[in-house]
C-alpha cells in the first residue's frame, strides 16, 4: 500500500436527520456554560415519548482544536441518531477553540459539559451513572483526557457538586503525547499559526511545557481508568497508528480494560465500513448497559 495515495484527512458532510419523523427528540444549541459572555453549546438527542433514564454518549469533534467549520458539522449524526433509537441520550458538544483560548480551556469545557448533563439528568432522561464519550482526532485526544483525569483536574467551577467521570471512552486516532507532537520537526517544524502553537500560546516557556505535559493522555494511562475502545486506521498520515498501539500497551500495563480496533488501509477521518460502528455499539452496550 502506498501511504501517499491515502488522503491526509478525509472530510465528510453529515446527513440531515429528521428527528421527529424518526421518533426522537432534538434539543439544538443547549447552553451548558458561559465564558466571558460566550456560550458553549451542545445538541442533545433523546428517545421520544418514553419515561426512564438512559445512558448517555458525548460526542467531541476534531479539527485540530481550531477548525470552526467542524465545530458542529463534522459529526456522525446518523450513528448518533441510531444510538438514540437504541436507548441512549447523545450530546454533541462545542468547546472553546485554541484561537479563542489556549489549553486547558478545551478540556475544561468538555468536562463541564459532562457535569451539565448530570446536573440536568432528569430533564433529558439521563442515567447519571452511565456516561461515555466518543471523539475523533483532537476530539479523541480530549475524550481520553476526560476519561483519565479525575474530578479535581481541569475543574472550571461550573456545577462543582457533580462529577465529570466517565464510564467508557472511544478515542479515534488520537494524539497521545502533546510534548512530542508540539515539538516534532515535520517539514521544518511547527508553523507560526499551527494548532499546536495556538493551543499552547504561553509566553513563559516553563508554563508552556507544563501545559503540554498536562495535555498528554499517555501520562495518565497508569491510573485506574474506565474501559477504552481505541480505533485507528493503519494508513493514517496525520496521527501515526503507533500512537494508539502505544496507548494500548500503556493501559494494559496498568491493568485497564482496553481494546484496539485496527482499521486496515484507512487513514485519518471517519471510517468506511458498518462493522466499525457495530463494534462501537457493542462496546457501549457492554460498558453502559
Amino acid at each position: 500500500m502506498n501511504l501517499q495515495e491515502v488522503p491526509v484527512a478525509k472530510v465528510v458532510t453529515p446527513p440531515k436527520i429528521e428527528y421527529e419523523k424518526e421518533g426522537l427528540q432534538f434539543f439544538e444549541g443547549v447552553v451548558y456554560k458561559t465564558w466571558q459572555g460566550v456560550d458553549c453549546r451542545m445538541d442533545i438527542v433523546c428517545p421520544e415519548g418514553t419515561d426512564g433514564a438512559y445512558p448517555a454518549v458525548v460526542w467531541v469533534h476534531g479539527g485540530g482544536w481550531s477548525d470552526e467549520n467542524l465545530t458542529r458539522k463534522y459529526l456522525p449524526s446518523r450513528e448518533l441518531a441510531d444510538l438514540a433509537k437504541q436507548g441512549y441520550v447523545t450530546a454533541s458538544i462545542d468547546y472553546r477553540l485554541c484561537q479563542v483560548a489556549p489549553f486547558p480551556a478545551q478540556i475544561e469545557d468538555c468536562k463541564a459539559a459532562v457535569r451539565f448533563l448530570r446536573a440536568n439528568a432528569a430533564r433529558y432522561q439521563i442515567d447519571p451513572d452511565h456516561i461515555a464519550a466518543w471523539g475523533e482526532s483532537a476530539g479523541g485526544h480530549l475524550v481520553e483526557l476526560m476519561a483519565y483525569s479525575d474530578d479535581t483536574e481541569f475543574m472550571d467551577g461550573t456545577n462543582p457538586e457533580y462529577s465529570s467521570r466517565l464510564q467508557g471512552v472511544i478515542p479515534w486516532y488520537a494524539p497521545i503525547d502533546l510534548r512530542r507532537e508540539a515539538s516534532a520537526k515535520k517539514e521544518g517544524g511547527p508553523e507560526e499559526d499551527s494548532p499546536f502553537v495556538r493551543l499552547f500560546a504561553y509566553e513563559d516557556e516553563e508554563e508552556r511545557q507544563r501545559m503540554m505535559e498536562a495535555a498528554s493522555p499517555i501520562l495518565y494511562a497508569d491510573r485506574k481508568n474506565p474501559p477504552t475502545l481505541l480505533m485507528h486506521g493503519d494508513a493514517d498520515r496525520l496521527v501515526n497508528y503507533s500512537a494508539s498501539v502505544e496507548m494500548l500497551y500503556a493501559l494494559q500495563a496498568a491493568g485497564n480494560d482496553v481494546e484496539l480496533v485496527t482499521v486496515p488501509g484507512q487513514g485519518h477521518g471517519f471510517f468506511d465500513g458498518e462493522e466499525y460502528y457495530q463494534r462501537i455499539y457493542a462496546f457501549l452496550e457492554r460498558v453502559l448497559k
